[in-house]
């Protein structure tokens, strides 16, 4: 009786390990996904910024604007 309490306890022990190891996989998942869509609006941005400064300074700019 003994062994089988003891391999119970094991059983305990290691489930409580595999739900901490989980839980701090899916922070890290979901931190770095933050960081990759804050990413991916920054890099938007840029490029919408650039293409308005490229329509400003292009004399046929309706011609841009048509394009978008």
């Amino acid at each position: 009786m003994k062994d089988l309490n003891e391999l119970n306890l094991e059983i305990e022990i290691i489930k409580k390990d595999i739900q901490i190891i989980k839980n701090n996989h899916l922070y890290h998942i979901e931190k770095d996904m933050r960081d990759v869509k804050v990413e991916v609006f920054r890099f938007k941005y840029v490029v919408y910024g650039a293409i308005i400064v490229l329509a400003l300074l292009s004399d046929k700019a309706d011609k841009v604007f048509d394009l978008l």
